[in-house]
């Protein structure tokens, strides 16, 4: 991966995802298909400059707030309050919105990394490999415009945003 247009691929990330922080909160439709066939769809809200998030679907819903922590709410009414020595983590649908949080950087926690990346249009693609099983490849999208993965595909998982939105429209 060090040709110029992966390298300017990765700019345009990093780039991307920095002006989050400038846009309005935004909507969006998550949905991660299982290959057991097992498929979930929820909602979700994000405030990049306020770091605040929710995300809802038929189990329940998760949500962050810097000042109170995360909060789980079971679909049977049960609300479930996270310890604050855990605000790193956050569902995995919700990783889609902070793309340098997916584990494919190569990092010491990341179980990939990523190998190939090139710009097509307002988007960048990424190839990725496990860290620990070379016949095992995954793949990414990150819209530009909005700083987000637009698409997350591991072999047996696909998470993807659909219908994203400023949540002030």
């Amino acid at each position: 991966m060090n040709d110029q247009n992966s390298f300017e691929a990765m700019l345009a990330i990093i780039s991307a995802v920095r002006d989050a922080r400038t846009r309005p909160p935004v909507v969006a439709t998550v949905e991660n298909t299982r290959s057991g066939g097992d498929r979930i769809v929820a909602k979700a809200q994000v405030n990049f400059n306020d770091r605040i998030w929710s995300l809802t679907d038929e189990n329940g819903a998760s949500a962050f707030h810097p000042e109170s922590g995360w909060t789980i709410s079971h679909s049977d009414g049960a609300v479930e309050n996270v310890p604050r020595e855990r605000d790193d983590w956050m569902p995995p649908e919700m990783l889609l919105f902070f793309p340098l949080s997916l584990p494919i950087w190569g990092g010491q926690m990341d179980g990939w990394r990523v190998i190939d990346a090139a710009v097509s249009g307002g988007e960048a693609h990424l190839r990725f490999q496990h860290k620990d099983d070379a016949e095992l490849f995954g793949q990414a999208t990150i819209d530009l415009q909005w700083g987000v993965a637009m698409e997350f595909t591991l072999p047996w998982e696909r998470t993807t945003l659909q219908d994203i939105k400023s949540s002030w429209e």
